[in-house]
């Protein structure tokens, strides 16, 4: 709190419990055409406004100038769509060891376990490839040997009303 008073009032040292502190200010903003000239050919060499120019100084600039060389370069990173030749030969690049035949196998094996995935789907389902199973085209009887009124125990089916009748209460 008494800091924060300090710098209100703008004083340069307060003291608390008997000890004087001095009030740092706060660093200069990034300026981008500073950023690009040499340390040496900046007018205002004190970055982190201490009050002298020393290796602090030096150490800022420079971390500044590589920060934003980094998210420069991060920003051109490239991105590829799943699926295009582009990102296989990405992958390709950046995958050590691996040969562009290995990878055209496993891509094949994945296909086949999709397709045989898909068949045996199909295939259990009772419905021909490309057909949506939801579709309420027409309605198939999936037990058709099944005796109606009986469980499979044998037992007769509950009766259960769907839509039943409701009397007004007088």
């Amino acid at each position: 709190m008494a800091l924060q008073a300090a710098k209100a009032n703008g004083d340069k040292k307060f003291t608390v419990s008997g000890k004087t502190y001095d009030v740092k200010t706060e660093m200069d903003k990034v300026n981008k055409v500073a950023l690009g000239k040499k340390f040496k050919d900046r007018k205002d060499k004190d970055i982190d406004n201490d009050g002298d120019v020393d290796s602090s100084d030096k150490y800022l600039h420079k971390r500044r100038q590589a920060v934003s060389k980094a998210i420069k370069s991060e920003t051109k990173k490239e991105n590829f769509e799943v699926g295009t030749k582009a990102r296989t030969d990405h992958t390709l690049k950046v995958t050590p060891g691996q040969s562009p035949e290995e990878f055209d196998q496993q891509v094949n094996v994945m296909h086949k376990k999709k397709n045989s995935m898909r068949e045996a789907l199909a295939k259990m389902w009772g419905i021909k490839e490309g057909e949506n199973p939801f579709d309420k085209k027409e309605q198939k009887k999936y037990n058709k040997d099944k005796k109606e009124g009986k469980t499979l125990t044998g037992k007769a089916e509950t009766k259960v009303e769907v839509e039943p009748k409701m009397e007004k209460k007088k």
